[in-house]
């Protein structure tokens, strides 16, 4: 009952935070007014390419590459979705020797639970844009009832059971796919939280033209290399980063070449809700959906790993599952963030009335209408 009041606390929290965060902390630009999908080229400042991206790029957004150099986009032109980024050093990833030692778990990430049951392992699945899918396989880029990014996010549960660990998976719809969808997914993610999970994934594939970024063959195997998204609009973003560089490390000893890159990215991609939340890119929209579903045994097995220890039958969770004190802490960013959003709105408004009227708007938008001013047809989260 414990950890179901404080998944409650929890979800409140992220809704009356979802209200309170300024909208282009929300979502990202990933299509044009004409619907197609933007990507960005990032180049050296040589003119080198360094990468590619599914939509848009901002200026000190970071990128840490295959090889763990660490790059700045420094500067964005828009109008030729182009970027340039600085090398900016090599990045210190974490160390991996708990991973030889069976017994062993990683140090900040999990903790030694009492019962060393299964049924305490839980990770949550879901999927912002549900209508993404590949080209070659699902004809099409974009469906609006059963995406194939759905048969990939299920594909990773069953991978996840077969390493004995539990999932719950939510396959809710957050169409349409606009600047709007990451604060309309944002209520599946504080529903997911609520049976506080060891970790919160995001499945995605990005939408970048060139398959040859991602058509990639691993330990034998033709697969669809993984990009891992985190948000640096949040609190969590340090422990969101700390989280994605363990997972390429220890996928990087696993699996050599499976985790693609890192790119740390302007937004909050609802990784504020937790420390070990992180976004799955699985491939892009020209490659074939069976590259991507072959590279989910792949990423859970490293993930299983870096949150329950190299031996799975330890019985060792993360420590999102430390709940003392956790309570206590949420009841008081609940009041903080009451007494912010109030703040907000009137310095929004300027007048009681107008506030009160934001206040009610926001609180209808979050809740999908069941409390407060019910949006009208038309109306858009920026």
């Amino acid at each position: 009952m414990k950890r179901k009041r404080i998944g409650v606390l929890l979800a409140l929290s992220a809704m009356l935070i979802t209200f309170f965060l300024p909208g282009n902390t929300m979502a990202e630009d990933h299509r044009w007014a004409d619907g197609s999908e933007k990507f960005f080229t990032v180049n050296l400042e040589d003119g080198e390419k360094l990468f590619s991206v599914g939509g848009a790029v901002y200026e000190d957004d970071e990128y840490i590459a295959g090889d763990n150099k660490r790059y700045r986009i420094t500067q964005v032109d828009e109008a030729n979705m182009t970027a340039i980024a600085a090398y900016d050093g090599d990045e210190e990833m974490p160390n991996i020797d708990w991973l030889k030692n069976a017994s062993a778990h990683p140090p900040v990430l999990a903790v030694s639970n009492s019962g060393g049951s299964n049924n305490d392992k839980l990770i949550a699945i879901y999927s912002t844009h549900t209508d993404e899918s590949y080209v070659p396989t699902d004809r099409t880029s974009s469906k609006d009832s059963g995406g194939g990014i759905l048969d990939v996010a299920k594909a990773l549960k069953t991978s996840f059971e077969e390493q004995g660990v539990n999932v719950v998976i939510d396959t809710t719809s957050h169409l349409p796919h606009d600047n709007g969808a990451y604060r309309r997914s944002r209520q599946t993610a504080a529903n997911l939280m609520e049976k506080m999970p060891d970790a919160l994934i995001d499945v995605h594939r990005d939408g970048i033209p060139d398959a040859s970024e991602y058509n990639k063959k691993v330990n034998g195997k033709n697969v669809s290399a993984v990009r891992l998204l985190v948000g640096r609009s949040n609190q969590n973003s340090a422990a969101n980063r700390e989280f994605a560089k363990n997972i390429k490390a220890v996928a990087d000893e696993q699996y050599p070449g499976l985790i693609k890159d890192i790119f740390i990215g302007k937004g909050t991609y609802n990784q504020d809700l937790t420390p070990n939340a992180i976004l799955l890119e699985i491939g892009t929209h020209t490659i074939s959906k069976d590259r991507a579903l072959a590279s989910t045994d792949m990423i859970a097995t490293a993930m299983t790993s870096v949150l329950y220890g190299s031996g799975s039958a330890t019985g060792v969770r993360s420590a999102a599952k430390n709940n003392s004190g956790v309570g206590k802490g949420i009841i008081t960013l609940i009041i903080f963030v009451v007494i912010a959003a109030v703040v907000f709105a009137f310095l929004q408004t300027g007048t009681g009335k107008g506030m009160w009227e934001k206040l009610k708007r926001g609180t209808s938008e979050i809740t999908g209408g069941l409390i407060g001013k019910k949006p009208q047809d038309g109306d858009t989260q920026h």
